[in-house]
């Protein structure tokens, strides 16, 4: 069982690493919505199309002067969203990598590293895995 932080922004951080597919993959999806809606407004034929769909009319319109800053914002939104999701990914798959292993040696030669990234980088859930893993190979603390 994992110990939570103290604090707001340990709670904000503790929340992030459990959920940290999900928040990403949200990101990135979110970013992308925002670039829609900065392209409708930014090209012409797009913002002609966009005044014969009541919904995008209206947002383009709310939007008015602030589409620029807009555009930005969901430049940073799919740049962040994305590195997030990239760098949880390659960590997963390291701890795959390196979890997937039948021989005891391997294993604790590589201890430290999986422990850092289920204890600190990836869910809970690997976590878990990794005290599984322990037990099927016998490994003592």
């Amino acid at each position: 069982m994992r110990r939570l932080r103290r604090g707001f922004g340990a709670f904000i951080g503790d929340l992030h690493q459990e959920y940290r597919f999900e928040i990403s993959a949200a990101l990135f999806v979110l970013g992308i919505v925002l670039v829609f809606f900065a392209l409708l407004a930014y090209v012409p034929q797009a913002r002609a199309w966009a005044m014969t769909v009541a919904i995008f009319n209206t947002i383009v319109s709310g939007l008015g002067p602030w589409v620029f800053w807009e555009a930005i914002s969901a430049a940073l939104v799919i740049l962040v969203g994305g590195f997030d999701f990239g760098d949880t990914v390659k960590k997963a798959r390291e701890f795959e990598k390196l979890v997937n292993t039948t021989s005891k040696e391997v294993f604790l030669k590589n201890r430290a590293r999986i422990e850092h990234l289920a204890e600190n980088d990836l869910p809970e859930r690997y976590a878990r895995r990794v005290d599984r893993k322990r037990l099927e190979l016998k490994v003592r603390d």
